[in-house]
């Protein structure tokens, strides 16, 4: 079933930017789909909307597209799954999702891996994926069980570099999956380390106007420094995946949230609790509004798309209309060098 069937044809036709995603060969679109619960469409959203949404982002060009089996308890990557086989389309895409071990998994995490990803393809009625991303934070020395890393539990350094690489390696090696990358969460100096070792292909980042220190060392806006981790991991040859770029909806600086929005989901950096982040969003309304942009949300995913090193800027949506909201400011003209740099001294 085509974008046309679902929506009687109405809408516009765009290309998208296709951007390399690291050293993989993969090209994925500037823009990528995130199948998040925080935005909530995949999870908790009408089917035809669910449909609609997927067939306009692919008729928009966007071929990225993020899921995990933590979201809705597999209910996004059943979705995805799903309508991706309804509009023919998987030709067209790069799907990834993610594994995220439990404490139980530490003793084999191998099989736990082969596990998490088997259940996963299932869901998504699949043979293989183009990205298999670890989803636990990483820790460095003494930060294990650190809050504001997320919601599951760090793993060190070590292990991750060991055995749970060497887990992720074997899948792909059994066919079952492209590619394996990290999500970049957790101890700034483990994850440089990590980054640094060369075995992964993609690092999934921290990044956003109020926190862009992944992009400009430094400033993070008095919350945790990623300290460059973008053009560490580009330089790398790693494809560099953006993820909370509206800080999950912080950035539209006004606490009101969509029906189908979950909450704000778990702290990912330290400092970027959800009721901070709205404060330092009141002076990115205030720039938007001065350059007549049509909400903070644009400038924030506009900032994200003009930021060198980035492959895809993830964006969850709750509905098809902020999709289309998503894809107009994407079509617009770069920002400007004097727009970035006013957002990025905001985050001193």
């Amino acid at each position: 079933m085509t974008w046309k069937e679902w929506t009687g044809g109405v809408g516009e036709r765009a290309v998208m930017e296709q951007r390399a995603l690291g050293r993989t060969g993969l090209r994925v679109s500037a823009l990528g789909f995130g199948g998040g619960a925080v935005g909530g469409l995949l999870v908790r959203g009408d089917h035809n909307d669910q449909a609609r949404a997927l067939a306009r982002a692919l008729e928009a060009g966007m071929t990225y597209f993020d899921t995990a089996p933590s979201y809705g308890h597999g209910r996004s990557e059943e979705t995805l799954g799903r309508i991706l086989g309804e509009l023919e389309a998987w030709d067209r895409v790069v799907v990834g999702t993610k594994v995220r071990l439990q404490p139980a998994d530490f003793s084999d995490p191998a099989a736990a891996i082969q596990r998490s990803c088997e259940d996963s393809l299932r869901r998504l009625r699949r043979d293989a994926v183009d990205l298999l991303q670890l989803h636990n934070p990483i820790a460095g020395g003494g930060t294990a069980g650190e809050p504001g890393v997320g919601s599951s539990r760090p793993l060190d350094l070590e292990a991750v570099s060991g055995r749970v690489a060497e887990g992720l390696q074997r899948v792909v090696a059994r066919g079952l999956v492209r590619h394996i990358g990290i999500t970049g969460l957790g101890d700034t100096t483990a994850l440089h380390a990590v980054v640094a070792a060369g075995q992964f292909a993609t690092v999934q980042t921290y990044f956003n106007a109020v926190n862009p220190s992944a992009g400009f060392p430094g400033r993070s806006g008095s919350a945790q420094d990623f300290a460059g981790l973008i053009g560490a991991a580009a330089a790398a040859g790693m494809g560099v995946i953006t993820i909370r770029a509206m800080a999950a909806g912080a950035l539209l600086a006004h606490p009101r949230r969509h029906p189908n929005a979950g909450d704000p989901g778990p702290l990912l950096a330290r400092g970027a609790e959800y009721e901070r982040d709205l404060e330092r969003a009141q002076a990115i309304r205030a720039i938007a509004a001065e350059l007549g942009y049509e909400s903070p949300l644009e400038l924030a995913l506009r900032f994200g798309l003009a930021t060198p090193g980035i492959s895809t800027v993830l964006v969850g949506f709750s509905d098809p209309g902020q999709l289309e909201d998503a894809l107009r400011w994407a079509g617009r003209e770069p920002l400007p060098s004097d727009v970035v740099r006013r957002v990025v001294d905001l985050a001193r």
